[in-house]
């Protein structure tokens, strides 16, 4: 079994149909986004459906996959996508909220998920506002999931003027965030200083 640490090679193998790549990078993936998917769907059978969505997008868009710089988060961001989708189209859904009523923690973790989806689109709005070189700076690191040495790399900048720029970033986002969401909500944007 190859081992998947060296992402470009699968990602160019996978752009390429390797079927065996697939079944690999499916094994190693599928258990964690059923587990998300079950977690928050409280649904085996809607888990499943997420998981072969999940890959099917995959296979299908296979060929845009060289352009992924983080196997992992691209799946992992796929996944929430899907399992948000499956939360909207559950068929029945107020006998699916009196069954969340028995179980509070499935609850918490549907509202959990909910509001974190709903805090990734404000922030997708806020950073629309930003400059277009911060813009790109904010998107290396929040969706390709790049270090403040690699975007420096890539933008012929120094790892200090990335690190500068993060910070005028995030305090641009939190000052345009903070009237709609509380002040712990912006801990996952703390992340993005440790790099």
């Amino acid at each position: 079994m190859r081992n998947l640490d060296n992402e470009r090679e699968i990602l160019r193998e996978l752009a390429d149909g390797n079927e065996s790549v697939f079944v690999q990078v499916f094994d190693q993936y599928s258990p964690k986004i059923y587990g998300l998917a079950l977690k928050f769907l409280n649904s085996k059978e809607v888990a499943e459906e997420v998981v072969q969505d999940v890959f099917m997008d995959i296979w299908v868009n296979r060929v845009k996959l060289p352009d992924i710089l983080n196997l992992g988060a691209y799946i992992h961001g796929m996944a929430k996508k899907k399992i948000y989708d499956a939360y909207r189209n559950k068929t029945d859904f107020v006998e699916w909220m009196e069954g969340l009523n028995f179980r509070e923690p499935a609850e918490n973790a549907t509202e959990r998920m909910l509001q974190e989806i709903e805090h990734e689109k404000l922030l997708q709005e806020v950073v629309r506002e930003l400059p277009e070189h911060q813009r790109k700076i904010f998107q290396l690191a929040w969706e390709e999931g790049l270090t403040h040495q690699m975007i420096a790399q890539r933008m012929n900048l120094t790892r200090l003027a990335v690190k500068s720029h993060m910070k005028r970033i995030l305090h641009y986002i939190r000052t345009r965030l903070e009237p709609v969401l509380k002040a712990e909500s912006f801990v996952w944007l703390l992340l993005f200083t440790l790099k």
